[in-house]
Order: structure tokens, then sequence, then C-alpha cells
């Protein structure tokens, strides 16, 4: 009967180290699988909030990294959204430049402003990734009311102020008796008017002045977005509208020379306020550019000190792989043999 009890003991013994090695034979396992130890905690002891101090840095990076790799496309988009007015208003430009002061041309010359001026609005409501890129930090809001649509108060505001300055509307025949001194007092006044602070805030933008602010690196943000209510597209605005609205091709000669001189200011002050646009945006992408390259050379760093506190050696998990398994076998087999033997007793 000792015996039979002895075996009994034995066999229960094996069976929880069975159980044992089963468990550190999962963990070695699962560390072999992932690269990683199980129980950081278990393992660094004291060195686990280094550890966790790293991956939380590291994680911040990627975060920052992530962000700025959105924001690139934003801008690059932007850009060229830039590049393409710039142009707009040059060909505009060139055509006044080329027309040498005769309105022998003015019917042509007004279609490409109305032209321009369905491309401006179009362009100032370019999104990408769901966002409006010019409406400043109301990116949810397409930011600029579409002059040729149903109803629309820009349209109607400059209608009005036609109406109230000449007593005529556009489409007149009549306006072709607006004196070149009398344009030029309303384009000066009235229209001016219709295309800063709270009339083009009424009529013409829902833009926020205040533009997205981006952080671009640990220690760095930066202005990453343009307001469709800066003064370039407010320029272009006021130079394409009253080109392609204030009955252009039906004006007297010096009417006309009115419209003329004005939108020519106005379009080259656009250009040179573009290319300062450009220059900033290209400012800020390059400065994300140099953040991220800077970010991803840390976080090479920082995947390596890591890696070297909790990876563990894939020689090492393999060999106690191997070794638990080995054991685990032998301990079913002396489990087995046990039973026999405690079987042989009552025979």
């Amino acid at each position: 009967m000792t015996s039979s009890i002895s075996t009994q003991t034995i066999s229960s013994l094996l069976r929880q180290s069975v159980l044992q090695m089963q468990s550190n034979l999962a963990t070695s396992e699962a560390e072999l699988t992932t690269g990683t130890y199980a129980d950081l905690g278990l393992t660094l002891g004291a060195r686990t909030g280094q550890s966790v101090s790293l991956q939380e840095e590291n994680s911040l990076l990627q975060t920052i990294a992530d962000t700025n790799q959105v924001v690139t496309g934003t801008l690059s988009t932007t850009q060229t959204a830039l590049t393409n007015l710039q142009s707009s208003a040059q060909s505009l430009l060139n055509s006044f430049i080329e027309g040498n002061g005769s309105n022998s041309n003015a019917s042509s010359i007004q279609a490409l402003g109305q032209s321009n001026l369905q491309s401006l609005i179009s362009t100032l409501n370019t999104s990408f990734g769901g966002s409006y890129i010019f409406s400043g930090v109301n990116t949810a809001s397409q930011p600029v009311t579409d002059y040729f649509g149903p109803g629309a108060p820009n349209k109607a505001a400059v209608d009005a102020a036609f109406s109230s300055a000449f007593g005529m509307n556009q489409t007149s025949a009549s306006v072709s008796s607006i004196s070149g001194t009398s344009m030029q007092s309303f384009l000066a006044t009235q229209f001016a008017g219709l295309f800063q602070g709270t009339q083009w805030s009424s009529n013409w933008s829902s833009a926020s002045d205040q533009t997205l602010t981006s952080r671009i690196s640990e220690t760095q943000t930066a202005s990453t977005s343009v307001s469709a209510n800066n003064s370039a597209f407010q320029q272009l605005a006021q130079a394409y509208t009253m080109v392609a609205d204030l009955g252009t091709q039906n004006l007297s000669w010096s009417a006309y020379q009115a419209v003329a001189t004005t939108a020519q200011g106005l379009l080259s002050s656009a250009i040179t306020n573009l290319v300062n646009l450009q220059a900033s945006v290209g400012l800020v992408q390059s400065n994300i550019s140099a953040s991220t390259n800077q970010m991803s050379a840390q976080m090479n760093i920082l995947s390596t000190q890591i890696g070297n506190l909790d990876n563990v050696d894939p020689y090492d998990a393999a060999t106690r792989v191997s070794n638990l398994q080995t054991q685990i076998e032998t301990a079913y087999s002396l489990t087995s043999q046990l039973h026999q033997l405690s079987l042989v007793q009552y025979l």
C-alpha cells in the first residue's frame, strides 16, 4: 500500500510539473513568434519604466510623422492651386497688355474674366482628404460662394451696387453712356468695398482668417493652410468680377480703360501676393520634410533601444521551446510508466 501511495504522489508531482512546463512552453512560443518578452515587467524589473518611456516617445514621434504625411499632401495640393491661380491671372494680364489699351478685344476679355472667376471659386473650394483646404480652421465648410449659382449673395451685391451707381443693370445697352470718370469712381468706392471686410465675409467667404496650425516636430509648430480671405484672392475676385460682370464689352472706350487699368493693377498685386504665398507654403513644406527626416532617424535609434530591452534572443527562445517540448514528452512517458507500475501492484 505504501508503494502505491508513493507512485500516486510521484504521478501528481509529474502532472503539476507538466502543467508548469506547458505554461512555460506557451510563453516561450509566444516570445518566439512576437520576438518580444511576454511579461516585460517580470523580465525587465526596474528597467520596465525605461522601456515604457522609450515606447511612448516613439509613439509620439510616429503620430507626428503620420500627421506630417497628411499635411504634406494638403500643402502639395495648395501649391498646385496657387500655381494655377497665378497662371490664370497672368494670362488675363497678358491679354490686357496685348490689347495695348484698345477695347476691340473687350468681348474676349470679358469671357476670360468669367472663366477665371469660375476657376477661382472652384479652386478655393478645393478639398483634400474630406477637408476644404482654403477654409482656415473651418475645414468642414466650403469657403467661397459660387457667384454663378442661383440667388448668389455676391452676385446680388454687385448688381445692387451697379444699379445704385448708374441706374441700370450691367446688361443694358445704356452702359455705353457711362463715363470713364464715373466708372473709375465706382470701382474705387462702392465696388471695391464689396471685396473687403464684412461685405467679403457676408457675401463671398465663410472661411476663417485663422489658419490651421500643426505640430511638425516635438518642439515645432507651423501654419499649415492658406485662408480664402487672403488679400491675393480678394484682389483676384475683384479683378475678375469687374471684367466679367460690369458690361465690359459694351462700355465706352474711357469706361473700359478705367476697368482695364484697375484690373491690371489688381492682377499685378495679386500675382505678387500669390508668389509670396507660394514661398511661405514652400518654406513650411521644407521644414516639415526636414522634421520628418529627423524624427525618422530618432525613431530608428529608439527602436534599437527598445529592441535591446524588449526583444528576446530568437536562438535562446527556440532552444527553450525545444527543451520544454522534450521535457514534456519525457514527463508524459514517465507518467505512463508510473501508471503501469501502479496497476501491477493490484495484479
